[in-house]
Parts: C-alpha cells; sequence; structure tokens
C-alpha cells in the first residue's frame, strides 16, 4: 500500500534528519517541512481514490472497450427511465446501490438484476461523515448493504465503490474483511454539476477513451436525459460498451 510505504519512509526520513541536524539549528524546521508533506500526500490520497494510496481500487479496463457504472440508486423515476433506455439498446451497466435505498425500492433492484445488470455496494448510509466513522461502525454499514442486496436478488456482491471516491486505512481493513473489491473510475462525467444533458454528453465525449470506467448517477433526471445520446455516440465511434465485470475481468458475485 502507498500509505504504508509512505509513512515508513517519512518515520526514516525524520529520524535521519533529526540526526543530521540536530546540531545545526534547522531540525524543527526540516521536520515541521516533512510532516507538512506528509500530512499533504495524505490528504491528496484520502480524495483521490486515483492515487490508490489506503485501498487498491480498479480505475480502468482491460479490454478495449469501455462500461457505464451508476451511483446512489435506485430512484424511484430515473432509474426506471435509464433501465428502459438501456434495454432498448440491448447495452448492460453496473449499478452501486445505497441500501438505504434498495431498502425503499427492493423491485427496482430486482429488475436491474433480473434485466441483466450488475449491482454492487456502495455503502447503506451514503452518509457525508462515512469516512470518519470507526472501523466497526464502517464495517457495519457496508456489510448492512451487502445484507440488502442478498435479501432482495439471493447474491452476495463482491464490488464495491467507496462514496464520494474517498479511502481511508479503515477502508482498506474492512473491505479486506468483507472481501470486497474496490472499483473507481477513469471518466468522471460530472453530471452531479451539469446544467443540462448537453453539458454531460460534452463532458464525457470529449475525453472518453477505450477502457474508460465511466461514472453516472441514476438518481439524476439529467443522466437519464443525456443517456441516450450517450450510447450512441460510443457506437458512432465504434466503442463497445461492456459489462464491468467482462471489462475488468472480475466476478461480481461469490459463487455459492
Amino acid at each position: 500500500m502507498k500509505h504504508k510505504i509512505i509513512t515508513a519512509t517519512t518515520g526514516i526520513a525524520l529520524v535521519l534528519c533529526g540526526f543530521a541536524f540536530w546540531e545545526t539549528g534547522y531540525v524543527e524546521y526540516i521536520l515541521g517541512i516533512l510532516a507538512i508533506l506528509y500530512l499533504i500526500s495524505t490528504a491528496y490520497g484520502s480524495f483521490q481514490i486515483r492515487a490508490n494510496y489506503f485501498v487498491t481500487s480498479i480505475h480502468k479496463g482491460k479490454k478495449k472497450a469501455i462500461a457505464l457504472t451508476f451511483d446512489d440508486g435506485p430512484h424511484p423515476e430515473n432509474t426506471p427511465r435509464i433501465l428502459e433506455i438501456l434495454k432498448e439498446k440491448g447495452v448492460k451497466a453496473t449499478f452501486f446501490i445505497i441500501g438505504k435505498n434498495a431498502e425503499q425500492y427492493p423491485e427496482i433492484v430486482r429488475r436491474i438484476d433480473g434485466e441483466g445488470h450488475t449491482i454492487a455496494n456502495h455503502s447503506f448510509s451514503h452518509n457525508y461523515l462515512i469516512a470518519f466513522f470507526s472501523t466497526k461502525r464502517l464495517e457495519k454499514d457496508l456489510a448492512q448493504c451487502n445484507e440488502v442486496i442478498y435479501q432482495i436478488i439471493s447474491k452476495k456482491v463482491k464490488l464495491f465503490r467507496p462514496p464520494f471516491g474517498v479511502t481511508n486505512p479503515r477502508y482498506n481493513t474492512v473491505l479486506n474483511n468483507l472481501g470486497l473489491q474496490s472499483i473507481g473510475w477513469s471518466l468522471r462525467s460530472f453530471d452531479t454539476r451539469a446544467k443540462n444533458k448537453y453539458q454531460l454528453i460534452q463532458n464525457v465525449i470529449s475525453k472518453m477513451q477505450k477502457r474508460d470506467i465511466v461514472l453516472l448517477h441514476d438518481h439524476l433526471s439529467v443522466t437519464a436525459d443525456a443517456l441516450e445520446d450517450l450510447i450512441e455516440h460510443c457506437r458512432s465511434k465504434n466503442i463497445d460498451i461492456l459489462p464491468l465485470p467482462l471489462l475488468i475481468n472480475k466476478e461480481p458475485y461469490e459463487i455459492v
């Protein structure tokens, strides 16, 4: 893990600098600079999931295609709209669902699964403070989402995306305990900020490359509005859209 390597390296550097500069009068400044650099790298690693600082996440595919992934559902209106478009276009996607939403709309979860899409864990609560949860509370939250999904579709999920893309050492422990693989993204659509579907479409097509894992949100109407055009753009550019498990060569569920 990068976090462990950087922590160990910083610790060694602090000790060596302490010895080397002890009598120069600069030791406090040197140690202060090292401490600040360590804090900056740790903060960056927490908020940049692609840095793989605390948790090793998968961000790109292994095949020359893309995968569409949707976070934060299910939503009673927009998730069904998205499912209709995916069905019409013959595209399979992955839905990183929030457990409390799944409890509220189990019929949509069953529909997602029944139409051949992949379901994955996006935490039970999606609490804004989830990054500050203790290890015990975090594990309970993620395990609760797993259980909700299992009760609805009788499948034990193996894929997980951290809420807000924020990670820390506790996530690494919990994911190992629960046997979950963290999934990031290589192309963020910024649909949460898009003012209309045209802005969203431009955000995606201007950066899209083969092997991309595209991050979208199925609770947003703007995403549903833009989806058909995004799919047609991919086809016009001969970019195949694969289910995420095929793109990354990972099983989405436990084999029981």
